[in-house]
């Protein structure tokens, strides 16, 4: 088939990726528009526009995606992967197969923006991905494939990411040869089942050291190394990242108290203790702990 693809981080690029590769033809790639970061406010492409610039795509990036309906409405369909705005019945109908989202989730759990974060924050030790045809419901679309994948006590946000780009490349493949084969069977999901996946707000990005240690070391994870969870230091101006941790199963610490010697860093929670494996202080570099602790220390608590 002629497809269309809308997607604009690493994950959708991915995903974009494996149709390249595949035997469906791309043709029209959508991203949003180039950002300006850094100090200079220097533009810096979308992996997505990159790729396609690349592999010589006819890319476009309009401010609303609604603009290039009628670009779509030439391909037989429309591909989606993290693209980053809703979009309007007129773009779900432009093209005569369908629009077509690769979602990081089993649906119907984690609806929404950020499913990684929010099943490892929740513990879960399955997720997956799901391939469903597009509707203006948030996620709500029947779907064709979904195919599942473990989480082990130690993935991050950004491994699982990774992982599920990689798994979504594959089902979105697999499902379009489905959907050209004329034998896809979409079914519906079951509302019973359903939970939302809200985009991480500033405000969860700081830790409760008040929750139990599982707890703490999942919210911490869940945001490596690509948000990074935060948390505030009396001796330190600005939030401190915390980008790798595990469960220390160590009592006698209060809620953020630290205790820290020249191997390691625990820190009190609700219940137990965590150990926190890597961070960086404002302004400075990424570190793992042991890294840190040569030359620095990090004494008395996090503010809880």
């Amino acid at each position: 088939m002629r497809i269309a693809f809308a997607g604009t981080p690493t994950f959708a690029a991915t995903v974009l990726e494996g149709l390249l590769a595949s035997e469906h033809e791309v043709g029209l790639v959508i991203s949003q528009p180039d950002s300006r970061r850094g100090r200079g406010r220097k533009t810096t492409p979308t992996p997505v526009a990159e790729l396609a610039a690349r592999s010589g795509c006819e890319l476009r990036q309009p401010g609303r995606i609604g603009e290039a309906a009628g670009e779509i409405g030439d391909y037989d369909s429309l591909v989606v992967a993290a693209y980053g705005q809703i979009l309007r019945a007129d773009t779900l109908g432009a093209s005569p197969r369908g629009a077509w989202n690769v979602h990081a989730s089993l649906l119907p759990a984690y609806r929404g923006a950020a499913p990684v974060e929010r099943a490892i924050m929740a513990g879960e030790d399955t997720t997956g991905v799901t391939i469903m045809r597009m509707t203006e419901g948030l996620d709500t679309g029947p779907f064709i494939l979904r195919r599942e994948i473990g989480l082990g006590p130690q993935t991050t946000g950004g491994e699982l990411t990774a992982a599920l780009a990689g798994l979504g490349a594959e089902a979105i493949v697999e499902a379009l040869d489905l959907v050209e084969a004329g034998s896809a069977e979409p079914e519906e999901q079951d509302e019973s089942r359903a939970s939302h996946a809200a985009k991480i707000s500033p405000e969860e990005r700081f830790v409760d050291w008040r929750l139990d240690a599982r707890r703490v070391h999942d919210h911490i994870r869940a945001l490596s190394p690509h948000i990074g969870a935060r948390a505030t230091h009396p001796d330190v101006e600005g939030p401190v990242k915390l980008l790798g941790s595990r469960v220390a199963e160590a009592g006698g610490l209060a809620p953020g108290e630290i205790f820290s010697d020249k191997r390691r860093i625990l820190v009190g929670c609700g219940s137990d203790s965590i150990e926190i494996l890597g961070l960086q202080l404002p302004g400075s570099k990424a570190l793992t702990a042991a890294e840190f602790l040569v030359g620095n220390r990090l004494e008395g608590g996090f503010s809880v």
